[in-house]
């Protein structure tokens, strides 16, 4: 392959032997060198090569990567009905209105059975938007009294349904499945937690029936956002489905690499524990540049704005406690030690104090019975990780995935209603990791808020609510921190930092094309600034 030196205004490699450039040499995918142009052309004086000049006048700065989203999910949901609070980009560009009342909802849900036969599918609402009000069968059985109707939450750990869908899944006063919200008389609300979502999921499947289509509606919302890897956790990694997005996602068009976290505890419903592990095994071996195998997921507990995230005392506003701890230490600690045992990387979700807390004193003993070198073990989310947990996670070797987008989009939720100003004040401790020394990166969870890394460091770094309140603004980070934690960070996360995550001679020609430089823009303006392009394996990435 012949070498083109691309060239910008200004390029931040994160290396810290050459850590400002103007160009950049890549062959075969790989950059090949670094500096100025002056200086990257003279080191190429013996070779032939092209230069590209179409972004001298923009900022080139390394491939974001997004650690922590769910590319297909995402991809799939482009079909379903968006009932989310706020605006949602789509994959083509569009953009669906934010339903801003239950009766916007009720309406948008009502003229979509209008058009489909089948069973109504929204997703995105959230009541904390809506004064705490949940949906409820009656609510839906508004939008039709036969045909199902379901709605996700953006949390994607709740779910409501109407009389029909419920009815359909076999669902009444007898159902004893945890998470199925009953009222005083026993009979079911149309609201489910947690586990209880897969009851009355019946056939109004969540996921795209278009492998392809889901995989490459999701890898554009990620190429329009700037990020050149992304991830996929709590993947089913197996079947017709997982064939399909394998060769998709390592086909010379696609214009994202891939990092995907299998769903241990789903996947082993359908495996034998022996046969599990050998096929995770095979999966770990059979990984390539474009589409490989990341950590193995576990999820410990729900979501905070949810009231399902597990808290420590005194727990939420109000004293009552429905969090949900999936996993007691003991059970965790049986069900992630042979895995950590065989050397895969855990991924475990965790959101609430007390889960962070039991899941570190699960990891604890695991690494006591079975010592093991760089295993870069992870936390997702770690929303309210307390100073001590933090450090704990320092020993322990235990890195951290914040969700920093919660602190705009929840944040005047759980200062005022879900934990009060104390907690809040402290979630997504990002400061804190930098003082211990904790390996972390940053993440959108997409599709629970839009995949934008930009974004997402505009939370880390200034900590603002909806409202315009400054929420904890000790955890700030630098604008440099917070591009190294969607870069470097991530990669490390990723075990990917030895190919990933700066521009240096070696890594993988990854880089993201902006038309301001993030460290030197007002901070409050960080999430504004334009993608202009991204650059996969030294090509440039369009459209899907």
């Amino acid at each position: 392959m012949p070498v083109v030196v691309y060239r910008a205004r200004e390029i931040i490699t994160l290396d810290a032997s050459c850590p400002i450039a103007t160009a950049v040499a890549v062959n075969d995918g790989r950059v090949l060198h670094v500096g100025t142009y002056e200086e990257v052309s003279d080191g190429l004086r013996d070779q032939t090569f092209s230069t590209n000049d179409q972004f001298i006048d923009r900022v080139m700065v390394p491939g974001f990567i997004e650690a922590h989203g769910h590319l297909t999910l995402d991809g799939s949901l482009g079909h379903l009905v968006w009932t989310g609070y706020d605006d949602r980009r789509r994959p083509d560009g569009s953009v669906s209105k934010g339903c801003r009342s239950l009766g916007d909802v009720i309406e948008r849900l009502r003229e979509r059975a209008n058009d489909v036969t089948g069973t109504v599918v929204g997703y995105g609402f959230d009541p904390v938007f809506h004064d705490g009000r949940s949906l409820r069968r009656d609510d839906l059985d508004q939008v039709s009294d036969h045909q199902g109707v379901l709605v996700v939450n953006a949390s994607f750990h709740l779910a409501y349904a109407n009389s029909a869908q419920m009815q359909r899944c076999g669902i009444d006063e007898s159902s004893t499945d945890k998470g199925v919200m009953k009222d005083a008389s026993g009979v079911p609300t149309g609201e489910f937690h947690e586990t209880a979502v897969l009851l009355v999921l019946g056939d109004a499947s969540i996921f795209a029936s278009d492998a392809e289509r889901s995989a490459r509606n999701g890898a554009e919302l990620l190429r329009q956002a700037g990020v050149t890897s992304g991830s996929d956790l709590a993947l089913f990694a197996a079947g017709d489905a997982f064939e399909v997005y394998a060769r998709v996602a390592n086909s010379e068009d696609f214009p994202v690499r891939v990092f995907y976290s299998p769903h241990v505890e789903e996947m082993a419903k359908h495996f034998e524990p022996e046969s599990l592990l050998a096929h995770l095994s095979t999966l770990r071996s059979k990984g390539s540049d474009r589409f490989a195998m990341g950590p193995l997921k576990w999820i410990a507990d729900g979501s905070i704005q949810g009231f399902t995230g597990k808290l420590l005392w005194p727990g939420y506003c109000g004293g009552d406690d429905h969090g949900v701890l999936i996993f007691s230490e003991d059970d965790l600690f049986e069900k992630v030690l042979p895995y950590h045992e065989a050397g895969f990387q855990l991924a475990i979700h965790t959101n609430g104090d007390d889960a962070i807390a039991t899941v570190l004193r699960a990891l604890e003993r695991v690494l006591q019975r079975v010592p093991r070198f760089d295993h870069r073990h992870r936390l997702e989310h770690c929303q309210m990780a307390t100073k001590a947990m933090v450090q704990k996670m320092a020993a322990l070797g235990v890195g951290a995935n914040f969700f920093s987008n919660h602190i705009y989009y929840w944040g005047d939720i759980h200062r005022t209603t879900t934990m009060g100003p104390d907690k809040a004040r402290r979630m997504d401790p990002a400061r804190s990791a930098v003082e211990e020394g904790v390996a972390f990166s940053l993440h959108s969870d997409h599709p629970v808020t839009p995949v934008s890394p930009l974004f997402t460091m505009w939370c880390a770094v200034n900590r603002v609510t909806r409202s315009g309140y400054q929420l904890g603004a000790s955890e700030r980070l630098t604008p440099l921190e917070a591009l190294r934690a969607v870069t470097l960070g991530s990669a490390f996360l990723l075990k990917r930092d030895d190919q990933l995550g700066s521009i240096e001679v070696g890594k993988w020609a990854d880089f993201t094309v902006l038309a301001e430089n993030p460290l030197r823009v007002d901070p409050m303006t960080i999430k504004d600034i334009e993608v202009v392009s991204t650059v996969v394996a030294g090509v440039v990435r369009t459209s899907v």
